[in-house]
């Protein structure tokens, strides 16, 4: 299943925004052209680039609450097991209102020093508090329904409740699906985000009585089954099947345990696939990122590779993943008084049945649970499991602690390969707190310039203020006003293609030509941007008339009244040349 989110996503940021005109009528495929918003790289990846490795830590208590009155002589940070003397220290009270949280006495053998050694520059405070991005993902596939779990719907309940605390200022949220049935992109917008989590119902692919009612071979069954081939699991198998009057062979069961593990395993991939689709569109947002997962546990067993793909995906990008364990503290029923249990074993008329399924109930809950644990480890992220109380769990999953520590060091005797480092902050005198901290980061590599991603580079272009001339593009502005308080601009680039280079492929002639536009406010702040893109692949015929006329793309933009900067620039894909140019557009 490839999920069905990123297909409304891109249906949904690809506006009519982007439009090739010419005197020629090209053939179909001959021209391609889309446009989105545009978001810049992170620039929160923690990535050594300068002479400091810079990370802010979150500490909290036993109730989940953060810590404040720390100081620089409580914490450690160890560097692949290397302790790093700490360079720059500072508290930090977000505006959820840290700064009035009563001082606790920091533990015995701290010290006042929260300013920078000599030689090194102090940390500088902001007022400005960067814009937050939340993706709330529900796992409705795996999710279990009835009256005997409904965890889906106890998380409903306990996220529509969330969102009213964490709409905080400068707070964008997004919902996403497994399914793909509901979602929603990041807004501030409450009435939406209530109408989208209350829509939210089961889409279960699997029962998770198994393939038949008997023989029953659960999910969990079939992974013994089929992984371990255990003995005692198909002897279980078959007794119940006896009891239930459906006689059934080991091959036989074994057979239906490796199907109903294929199942099983498919939907663990598509969950971790759509994980890395939603980890993959979050790291694109412009601001501190998080992702907070709410299921009910799927087999992460034998999918090891695909989750360290995601924590390393995770971690380039910038983006945190806590998980929520829909199921609380799982009380699921005796064996032998659950529901789906065989007759002849309710009121314990089996020792060997008891005893076997009570066995096998923890390392079910662990095998089910260890993907959301190992994706919220790797990535400097917290699982809430083992709890009820789901509203105190997207809170303290969900919120930005009300006290942060900002601390750096000097990566001293790092070599220049790009590798990953392993970070590790310590509280020395923990008691019952929990640290928090980014995981890693990242080493620069010796050939920075020459291995500049093309995304790197249109961000850099974009945020500069050169004049570029590599590729032949012209720019004019035409504005509307629909209303009093709107303005509708336009913005044509106009393309002499006779003088850009192409690639053949088969009979066409081939380029991507990449636009972004960018207005900026009077202190230099994006406003809005937008990226469209021109895919070329043009017959000879359409090419001539084309290479006459020029090609045209245009995106449009509905903007309050007001002075802006527009920033404009143009890329092709052939030899990677750029144009870029920056003017002044009065919408008043």
């Amino acid at each position: 299943m490839e999920g069905q989110w990123p297909k409304a996503r891109l249906s949904a940021l690809r506006p009519s925004g982007v439009r090739s005109c010419s005197q020629q009528s090209p053939g179909p495929g001959e021209i391609r052209v889309s446009s989105q918003p545009y978001v810049p790289q992170s620039p929160y990846t923690i990535r050594v680039e300068t002479k400091l490795v810079d990370m802010v830590v979150a500490v909290r208590d036993g109730h989940g609450r953060a810590v404040p009155g720390l100081k620089l002589d409580d914490f450690q940070i160890f560097d692949d097991g290397k302790e790093r003397a700490i360079s720059i220290f500072s508290q930090e009270a977000t505006a959820s209102g840290g700064a009035d949280l009563p001082s606790r006495a920091a533990p015995s053998g701290s010290s006042p020093s929260e300013t920078a050694p000599a030689g090194v520059p102090a940390a500088k405070s902001t007022e400005v508090k960067p814009v937050r991005f939340l993706a709330l993902f529900f796992d409705d596939v795996n999710a279990k329904d009835g009256p005997a779990a409904g965890d889906l719907g106890r998380a409903q309940a306990a996220a529509r409740r969330f969102v009213k605390d964490a709409l905080q200022p400068g707070v964008r949220i997004g919902i996403f699906t497994l399914s793909g049935k509901q979602t929603l992109d990041f807004t501030a917008d409450a009435a939406k985000l209530d109408e989208t989590i209350g829509a939210l119902s089961p889409h279960m692919r699997i029962s998770e009585k198994g393939l038949e009612i008997c023989p029953r071979i659960t999910p969990f069954r079939a992974y013994k089954i089929a992984q371990f081939r255990d003995a005692e699991t198909i002897h279980l198998v078959m007794i119940e099947a006896a009891m239930g009057n459906c006689p059934a062979s080991p091959q036989y069961i074994e057979d239906q345990a490796v199907e109903t593990w294929r199942r099983a395993r498919e939907i663990s991939l598509d969950t971790l696939a759509s994980i890395s689709r939603v980890v993959e569109y979050l790291g694109r947002m412009p601001g501190h990122r998080v992702l907070l997962m709410a299921s009910s546990g799927f087999f992460g067993e034998t999918l090891e590779l695909q989750q360290e793909k995601i924590i390393d995906q995770a971690v380039h990008a910038g983006v945190v993943i806590n998980a929520l364990d829909a199921k609380g503290l799982y009380a699921e029923g005796l064996p032998g008084a659950r529901p789906g249990d065989p007759q002849a074993y309710k009121g314990g008329g089996s020792t060997y049945y008891l005893t076997h399924e009570t066995m096998q109930l923890g390392e079910r809950l662990m095998v089910v649970n260890s993907a959301m644990a190992d994706l919220a480890q790797g990535t400097g992220g917290v699982f809430f499991h083992n709890n009820n109380d789901l509203n105190a769990g997207f809170h303290q999953l969900g919120l930005s602690p009300d006290v942060t520590y900002r601390m750096s060091f000097i990566p001293e005797g790092v070599t220049a390969d790009g590798s990953y480092h392993k970070l590790k902050v310590k509280l020395i005198h923990s008691g019952s707190y929990s640290v928090e901290a980014r995981p890693g980061y990242f080493a620069p590599e010796k050939t920075a310039a020459a291995t500049e991603s093309p995304q790197s580079k249109i961000d850099r272009e974009v945020m500069a203020s050169d004049t570029l001339t590599g590729v032949p593009a012209g720019l004019s502005i035409q504005v509307g006003k629909p209303s009093a308080s709107q303005r509708v601009l336009s913005v044509i680039v106009h393309l002499d293609i006779s003088k850009l280079a192409f690639s053949m492929q088969n009979d066409r002639k081939t380029q991507r030509i990449t636009f972004v536009t960018a207005l900026l406010d009077s202190q230099g702040k994006m406003v809005t941007a937008k990226e469209g893109t021109m895919d070329l692949a043009l017959k000879d015929a359409t090419y001539d008339n084309l290479a006459r006329t020029g090609v045209n793309a245009k995106l449009s933009f509905e903007m309050a009244p007001g002075v802006y900067s527009l920033r404009e620039v143009v890329e092709e894909a052939v030899n990677s040349n750029m144009a870029s140019s920056t003017n002044s557009v009065d919408l008043r």
